[in-house]
């Protein structure tokens, strides 16, 4: 009897290694990004079958806002965060807009991109001083990239009083804010700032431009989440920069801009190479290799030093709001 138990598990475990990959039933994993530049490789990665090749059936889902967006992550509708660096330290230390009970336990796992950020003014506008007196939208007043923004404004010689502030989420409706009126400036991503363009409204600088390091999108994860599912993170991190790579490469561009155009569906499809030229810029663009922007990093945390309330200033040094451990096994 205890021949044939060892034979019978002997057998189970070998059909466990002689099963293709396609036969086995993937882990589900559901992954979170704004709409926009932020989730190109996500959809590239579903649409390529590089997720399904690490055994991982990846559902990708867009937020209204950053407050949709945690919320979201603590109700367990997802586990992976494609977000702002910002988010993740406010609810590290439990200082985001959304009360969720107390500090998250939340880490960055990799870099991204500057976030092809650009701030957007009423048509007619001619400075950033022009603003002075005028109502900005923001996607939320004490996270993400409102900070950014403040500085944008205090270096164009408009300090934070002298301009009014309003919420309203994602940069789509930051846009549909603009375009009803309800403010005058904002800060946009791709491709949602050239929308505005199209419609008569002023690009009068870019984050990028304007702060050379700035450290804008992350993915992020819980901690105790991340602790039990390490071989699901680097997984993903290894199909997500296969999928970024896919995307930048001559090769692939035809399919890259019909994959964009399922992603960006209310871009005309004339403005499509223009995106991706930006988005595969080597410098400048989707980062290759995922890794964190150190010096963009903590200009984040400078920006919040300086424009948070007291009690909602980074409680921590960077490396505790940062874990690439499971990047540089990915990078292996």
């Amino acid at each position: 009897m205890r021949t044939e138990i060892f034979a019978a598990a002997a057998a189970l475990a070998l059909s466990a290694i002689l099963v293709p990959a396609s036969a086995r039933a993937d882990e589900a994993l559901g992954v979170n990004s704004f709409a926009g530049a932020s989730g190109i490789a996500t959809r590239v990665g579903q649409e390529q079958g590089f997720f399904h090749a690490k055994g991982l059936e990846v559902t990708l889902s867009h937020p209204k806002g950053s407050v949709d967006q945690f919320k979201g992550l603590v109700e367990g509708r997802y586990q992976v965060l494609i977000t702002a660096l910002d988010n993740v330290v406010a609810y590290h230390d439990g200082h985001g807009e959304a009360d969720l009970g107390g500090p998250l336990d939340l880490v960055a796992v990799t870099g991204g991109d500057s976030g092809f950020l650009s701030l957007i003014a009423a048509p007619g506008t001619k400075s950033v001083a022009e603003l002075r007196g005028k109502t900005m939208v923001v996607d939320a007043l004490t996270t993400g990239f409102s900070f950014a923004l403040q500085e944008l404004l205090a270096e164009g010689g408009v300090p934070k009083d002298a301009v009014q502030y309003v919420t309203a989420g994602s940069s789509g409706a930051r846009l549909a804010a603009l375009t009803e009126g309800k403010a005058q400036g904002a800060l946009l991503s791709i491709p949602f700032d050239l929308a505005a363009k199209n419609k008569g409204f002023v690009a009068l600088e870019t984050v990028a431009g304007r702060f050379g390091h700035y450290a804008a999108t992350v993915t992020a994860v819980r901690r105790g989440w991340a602790k039990d599912h390490g071989a699901t993170i680097v997984g993903f991190i290894e199909a997500y920069r296969q999928s970024v790579r896919w995307f930048v490469a001559p090769d692939h561009k035809t399919a890259a801009l019909a994959l964009m155009h399922g992603e960006m569906p209310s871009v005309a499809e004339a403005e499509l190479p223009r995106i991706y030229a930006i988005l595969a810029d080597r410098r400048t663009g989707l980062s290759r290799d995922l890794a964190l922007d150190r010096a963009g990093a903590e200009r984040v945390l400078e920006l919040r030093k300086r424009y948070a309330a007291p009690e909602a200033r980074p409680a921590h040094p960077l490396k505790d709001y940062v874990d690439t451990s499971y990047l540089r096994k990915a990078q292996k």
